[in-house]
């Protein structure tokens, strides 16, 4: 198991919980209630389909546990402990990481829980204390990261309505396996054909989809030109907004009703993100240090205006929009125009990292319906589109050791793709559907197409959150 080094310093910097991250105070792994808490959280990790168990913050705050901290923190949580613990109480053992970040000179463990769940892990042994003789855990007990009422995330014994989750986990986790088998196996036309026919049919008609994700990009731009001029961008700020800009429509169908733009929904919203990447798309920003880029209300919907200038990272400039009706907007600068260091600005289009970030759009797409939880017959409608792309050349700047054709330089300046399919048709697909996206962008560039196995191979590497 590979794990993502950017992902780990950015859990460490801007900690926060979801169904996927867990936050610990400081404690002992070798006491038994440490023992209890690193297993507990483990297992529920492991059959929500992997995550992070973050140590050394307050859940509540989520700044530094600065009272409880511990030394020798490289030793205590030694991976060989840990691996060790998972195994001893795993009624079927599966891997574990420990990862190791700093923080104003301190440092924090990080235990990074495989993904790939297919049966559910249960603890196979009791663990009692061995002074009160309390029972911390009990043989038989399947843990699992759920949303309470208030749509905070948390590890618990799974009751009677997580199991359908923990189920649909397994099965999609067993489908990936198979649809891969079934593309190496059914090259050409009729791979595609079986495809379309297991993806069956949109529980909406596709052209009003695409029609109303169209609309939703409109008003998702008018709305970012309005917090925009309402906040006013600096002369360093505002050059960014006229980069290469990538924008997102989500629309799930059907559409909610009698529903308000609440802090339950935010929450559970935020919640349900994987956070597949270190900047994850449609970022939780209410506890951003920049208090203007905290998400506010508007006619509702959510909206948030995230602008910083970093000359030795990358540069941040995105706005989203979200309405608990299920129409969910994104704008963002994207990575070949943010990082001047590395590549200047206006000359390049990394497809390598675009397949990255699609595939991330999906995959989070889902997950926030689920979370939300929109029945398995609605359907997610995507629109995407990209701007100012003309001169600009196909190139894996980001990683030259992965060969991808390159091309171009563009003749046309803006690109939109649509793309839709039910919520019922999960992860197995998702290069599929990043392929179908992302064809006709590629395609600008001197008619580049890329091969279906970088689409396969990179879409998991997001998925397994192994981009290093």
């Amino acid at each position: 198991m590979i794990f993502d080094e950017n992902q780990i310093d950015a859990l460490v910097a801007r900690p926060g919980e979801t169904l996927n991250v867990e936050i610990k105070q400081w404690f002992d792994p070798k006491a038994p209630e440490g023992k209890q808490k690193i297993v507990r959280a483990a297992f529920a990790l492991y059959n929500r389909n992997g995550g992070y168990l973050l140590v050394g913050f307050k859940d509540k705050t989520l700044q530094p546990d600065t009272e409880g901290a511990l030394e020798n923190v490289r030793v205590t949580y030694h991976q060989d402990a840990i691996q060790q613990l998972i195994s001893h109480y795993a009624s079927d053992p599966f891997e574990v990481q420990v990862a190791f970040a700093e923080r104003d000179q301190h440092t924090y463990p990080v235990i990074v829980i495989a993904q790939g769940v297919r049966v559910p892990v249960a603890v196979k042994r009791d663990l009692d204390h061995p002074d009160s003789g309390k029972r911390l855990l009990k043989v038989g007990d399947v843990y699992f990261r759920t949303l309470n009422a208030s749509g905070s995330p948390s590890s618990s014994v799974a009751r009677p309505e997580d199991w359908r989750d923990i189920l649909d986990i397994c099965f999609d986790n067993r489908e990936a396996d198979i649809g891969r088998f079934l593309r190496r196996h059914l090259a050409g036309t009729g791979a595609s054909q079986f495809l379309t026919a297991l993806q069956g049919g949109a529980a909406a008609p596709e052209d009003l989809l695409r029609n109303r994700c169209a609309e939703m990009l409109k008003r998702g731009s008018s709305a970012f030109e309005r917090a925009a001029t309402e906040r006013g961008l600096s002369e360093q700020e505002a050059p960014l907004a006229e980069r290469l800009t990538w924008e997102i429509a989500l629309i799930i169908d059907p559409p909610k009703t009698a529903v308000l733009p609440d802090k339950e929904f935010l929450a559970t919203f935020a919640a349900s993100n994987p956070r597949y990447t270190a900047w994850p798309i449609w970022l939780d920003a209410r506890l951003m240090t920049d208090e203007r880029s905290r998400p506010v209300v508007r006619t509702g919907g959510w909206e948030a205006l995230i602008v910083a200038v970093n000359t030795e990272i990358a540069h941040r400039f995105e706005f989203f929009r979200l309405e608990p009706t299920g129409q969910f907007y994104l704008r963002r600068i994207l990575q070949d125009d943010a990082v001047p260091q590395r590549v200047p600005p206006g000359e390049r289009l990394d497809p390598v990292l675009m397949v990255y970030r699609m595939t991330e759009a999906v995959a989070v797409g889902i997950a926030i319906a689920q979370g939300l939880k929109w029945p398995d017959s609605a359907t997610l409608g995507f629109m995407f589109r990209w701007r100012n792309l003309k001169g600009r050349r196909l190139d894996s700047w980001s990683n030259p050791a992965i060969y991808v054709p390159g091309g171009g330089p563009a003749q046309q300046d803006e690109v939109s793709t649509f793309i839709s399919f039910p919520l019922w048709n999960r992860s197995s697909t998702i290069p599929d559907l990043v392929k179908a996206a992302t064809e006709e962008l590629f395609v600008a560039f001197d008619g580049t197409s890329l091969p279906r196995e970088t689409y396969e191979e990179q879409a998991r590497r997001v998925l397994e959150r192994r981009l290093n």
